[in-house]
């Protein structure tokens, strides 16, 4: 006869141990959500005080970076309460070609900003699992600290309706080699008849940029879309290898609205502005839009509106890029993408 064995409490040990298992699943699950929606919460405010703060970088006034960043503390509702403070804001340098981003740039050469919360500032968020594990005698932290970091980078945004050839851009010189700064060069516009009246002075046309149906008018509504960075005149989301439009002219009532801009308007006396280089230069076609190949910055300190023909009087240096904040009023900023390890970048 076998014996009797008493199984009575083994459905009770299993079922303790399906409830331990069953409590630790729904807590990685609760832990899992609750860390992604702080980081969610905490990467949209660090988003958001990059862009606000690249916004002020044209200014290289690091109290004015940085309280634009902390400006958005009173409506950035993210976990761990928070502040975003100067410390928190560091310069880059991106660069557009490679998507490579140098840190701990410094302010007066750097083209982005960056806003993190890590280490003693990283946003803290309590955990499910901790004080469960805390009852089998682990020793775990109460909370989940979560880093998070937003790089937000400038560019200029080219809006002077003025195009020049590259032939005027000189021979590059030095090493590493870099376009002469050239003062006083005359910016003479194709003339409006095409008549080649001085072939050999004509060096640049007026733009639109993508619109080739404009006439004078357009061209004049360009130096308001410059000067208040609004208005459809024109578009300035060009770059390298953007097809624009030219157009001819030596007309008064251009030439006036450019020396209205440049030469009586206070703020933008001794400012540089960037414009496009065109490939070639023999023809102002309308209806021929035609490749930048690169950038120049100019300086206007005359205008002739009264010889045959007219020109613009300007200091001239091609080879620039969209980076430069000290060669535009308008900008366009926009987040990149973190791809560096934190070794490389100082920390």
């Amino acid at each position: 006869m076998q014996p009797v064995t008493n199984e009575r409490g083994s459905v009770i040990v299993f079922i303790t141990l399906m409830v331990v298992l069953l409590m630790v699943m729904v807590g990685i699950g609760l832990d899992t959500g609750q860390i992604t929606y702080s980081r969610n919460l905490g990467q949209a405010a660090v988003d958001a005080a990059a862009l606000s703060a690249v916004s002020g970088l044209p200014s290289r006034n690091a109290t004015e970076i940085a309280n634009r960043a902390i400006g958005y503390n009173s409506t950035n509702d993210y976990m761990g309460g928070n502040n975003i403070k100067a410390a928190n804001v560091t310069y880059v340098k991106y660069d557009y070609t490679t998507n490579l981003i140098t840190y701990n740039e410094p302010l007066a050469t750097a083209n982005g900003v960056r806003v993190a919360l890590e280490d003693a500032d990283a946003i803290s968020t309590r955990t499910f699992l901790t004080p469960m594990m805390r009852l089998f005698g682990a020793s775990v932290p109460t909370n989940q600290n979560i880093s998070v970091s937003a790089v937000a980078t400038i560019q200029s945004r080219p809006a002077i309706p003025i195009a020049l050839w590259e032939t005027k851009c000189g021979t590059k010189v030095g090493t590493p080699p870099q376009y002469p700064l050239q003062p006083n060069v005359k910016i003479q516009m194709q003339h409006p008849s095409n008549d080649n009246q001085d072939p050999a002075g004509e060096n640049a046309c007026w733009t639109t940029f993508f619109d080739c149906s404009s006439g004078a008018p357009d061209i004049r509504a360009g130096f308001t879309t410059a000067s208040t960075c609004s208005g459809t005149a024109i578009d300035g989301n060009i770059g390298l290898g953007s097809m624009i439009c030219q157009n001819r002219g030596q007309v008064n009532t251009v030439l006036g609205e450019a020396e209205d801009f440049f030469l009586k308007t206070p703020s933008n006396l001794n400012q540089w502005f960037i414009i496009p280089v065109l490939s070639g230069g023999g023809n102002c076609a309308p209806d021929n839009p035609t490749g930048v190949v690169d950038f120049a910055k100019i300086r206007v300190s005359a205008i002739d509106k009264t010889g045959n023909p007219k020109y613009i009087v300007a200091d001239l240096q091609c080879g620039q890029g969209l980076d430069s904040t000290e060669s535009s009023l308008c900008f366009t900023h926009r987040l990149v993408r973190e791809n560096t390890p934190l070794k490389d970048k100082g920390y």
